[in-house]
């Protein structure tokens, strides 16, 4: 796959592009060719970017179509005049198309015929909703999928897995579908009870009654049903934007924020661990030299004022060893300005070489060479607790307290 998420869209110019937590372009493709610096520097960092002007690669569903979007560009470049549209036409039709397959339910109609070959049933789940329900806390289902689809992968998922527990139902206080994120943080719709049987509409719902199903609704409502309010309530979701912002900055939930894609960094572990210990050494090695660097500016640039008060002052005898001192300390900057460019093509290689042992084009999730990236400083403002499968909580008391480690800041590392 030629995307990963965290990515931004460009759909006028038909780029992608990866951002740094500052707003930096570091790497930038033409569909699927990649932009010379020159061209990524003129096009998108002579100014500051506002991410919110392009269109931001936060879901897995969103892999799919942005992948399919540059293909079409990649053709096109390739064949030009074959297809007759700009960009931002190409990109309207793709969504347009897709919004159909989700609308008459081609995609899930698909996934629900072989639901295994789509969806991991995790051996953790019944348990790990179990502990939680036990240690007393209250339970909800949010999801934008519909009741009919909801049901049979849950169904799938839950039923009969537990003597205790026979429906999926069961291990739920709230169920609410169709919730039409992000709107539901943000709009004023209302909650409707729905049969369970044929999914129709019962009737506009002002409460929850146990073990019905409803759908729609809004988080103001919500909270005032349930009687829970901010961080009360924990709210897990894989959707950076459509879960763990919206839901921070409307009403302060705690967040968990589901990162599938760390699964990649434990497997692998020691290689990884081995290559950031390479990367450190390579820069603590540039930076001895353009310490050792500054230093001899300094001595040169006294020793070049030695000589001038000395040829001012018709001091002749001293002025050769002088000269020989700035041969000599010119020769060795010489020699240092060499060993840091060596120095920085080697610490380059490190990092190129850990990016592609994640992506041979975009790198790691979580970072852009040594900055984190756009998506990770969203995970640090936004996200509470971030993990690879929600189901890991099953591995962690229901009381737990998590705390942060002590983070370091610059000023820190003395």
């Amino acid at each position: 796959n030629s995307v990963i998420r965290g990515l931004l869209v460009d759909q006028e110019r038909g780029n992608l592009l990866r951002v740094d937590a500052h707003k930096y372009v570091k790497t930038a493709t033409h569909g699927k060719t990649k932009l010379e610096k020159q061209e990524r520097h003129t096009l998108y960092n002579k100014q500051s970017i506002k991410p919110e002007d392009f269109l931001s690669i936060d879901t897995f569903f969103a892999l799919s179509e942005v992948q399919l979007f540059i293909e079409i560009v990649e053709f096109m470049n390739k064949n030009p005049g074959r297809i007759q549209k700009d960009f931002l036409e190409i990109y309207a039709d793709l969504r347009k198309f897709i919004d159909l397959s989700h609308a008459d339910g081609s995609i899930k109609n698909e996934v629900v015929r072989d639901i295994s070959k789509f969806i991991f049933k995790n051996k953790n789940a019944p348990q790990t909703l179990i502990r939680n329900r036990e240690a007393g806390k209250q339970l909800f289902l949010l999801t934008n999928s519909d009741w009919d689809y909801t049901n049979q992968v849950m169904s799938y998922m839950l039923d009969d897995e537990h003597p205790d527990y026979k429906s999926w139902r069961d291990y739920f206080d709230y169920i609410i579908v169709s919730a039409k994120k992000p709107g539901f943080f943000t709009g004023e719709n209302k909650f409707q009870q729905l049969n369970p049987q044929n999914g129709a509409i019962i009737a506009e719902a002002q409460t929850f009654k146990p073990g019905q199903i409803y759908q729609g609704g809004n988080g103001r409502l919500f909270q005032k049903i349930t009687d829970q309010q901010g961080d009360e309530i924990l709210y897990c979701g894989d959707h950076i934007y459509g879960d763990i912002i919206r839901s921070k900055e409307a009403f302060n939930w705690r967040t968990l924020l589901v990162a599938e894609e760390l699964i990649q960094y434990f497997k692998e572990g020691n290689q990884d661990k081995k290559l950031w210990e390479e990367i450190q050494g390579a820069i603590i090695s540039k930076e001895k030299t353009d310490e050792e660097i500054q230093r001899g500016i300094s001595l040169l640039k006294a020793e070049k004022q030695k000589l001038k008060a000395l040829e001012e002052s018709g001091i002749k005898k001293k002025v050769t060893g002088v000269q020989k001192n700035i041969s000599k300390l010119e020769v060795r900057l010489k020699n240092l300005d060499e060993d840091l460019t060596k120095n920085n093509l080697d610490l380059k290689s490190k990092i190129i070489k850990r990016e592609s042992s994640h992506h041979p084009l975009w790198g790691d999730l979580m970072r852009v060479g040594l900055e984190k990236s756009r998506f990770a400083k969203q995970i640090s403002e936004y996200a509470c607790l971030y993990t690879s499968d929600i189901f890991n909580l099953n591995f962690y008391s229901p009381t737990k307290k998590f705390t942060s480690p002590y983070d370091l800041m610059p000023h820190d590392l003395k």
